[in-house]
């Protein structure tokens, strides 16, 4: 991948194998002062509802968020229900400078149970589409397993219908960063064969 993805012309039409997209996917929370178009959001979205989902249910939905004033109020959430020590390494604030924010949401009736699975899928889906044209992006939940507040909020912020559910807001831009190479725990550490344990051979 080029060193410089923030300086990329983008077509609307990958220009990188799937293994070098899935190498260089990094989370980006700097973003050009660039705007993000509706074609090329559009162009994400639609790969992203591609994901799969339970008995292909295709229950996830996408809102698209521009608005400084409501980029703002979804950053000011993030930080009031994110961990102290999570806050102060990652702060939210970023939020309110990307581009454009998808919020990835689901509705519950289609998702046979499996909300949040199906919600990830395409999230994750969504950022490796964006990372093939160029474009940054994080993921961030909107959710808490212990604390509602935060999907309340998220939920309110967005007029989410009640049998909608938001699982993760990712933001979007042109990159103004370009983090350092990922270090990767040996594969032999993670692979067993056959029973937990046992080290694969070769």
């Amino acid at each position: 991948m080029p060193d410089n993805l923030g300086a990329l012309a983008v077509s609307g039409r990958p220009r990188y194998t799937m293994d070098e997209v899935l190498r260089a996917r990094r989370s980006i929370r700097q973003y050009a002062p660039r705007a993000v178009p509706d074609e090329l959001v559009r162009e994400i979205l639609d790969l992203a509802r591609h994901a799969p989902s339970s008995m292909d249910a295709q229950p996830c939905c996408f809102v698209v968020i521009r608005s400084p004033a409501a980029l703002e109020r979804l950053a000011t959430i993030k930080d009031a229900y994110c961990p102290v020590d999570k806050r102060e390494a990652y702060p939210a604030g970023f939020l309110s400078r990307a581009p454009v924010v998808v919020a990835v949401c689901v509705e519950r009736d289609r998702a046979h149970g499996r909300e949040r699975e199906n919600g990830i899928l395409a999230a994750a889906q969504l950022l490796l589409a964006a990372q093939a044209r160029g474009l940054g992006g994080a993921y961030l939940t909107a959710y808490q397993p212990h604390d509602p507040g935060l999907e309340r909020e998220i939920r309110l912020l967005l007029r989410l219908p009640r049998d909608i559910d938001p699982v993760a807001v990712v933001p979007l831009g042109f990159p103004a960063e370009m983090p350092a190479p990922k270090e990767l725990r040996p594969l032999a550490e993670l692979v067993h064969d056959e029973i937990f344990g046992e080290s694969v051979q070769g």
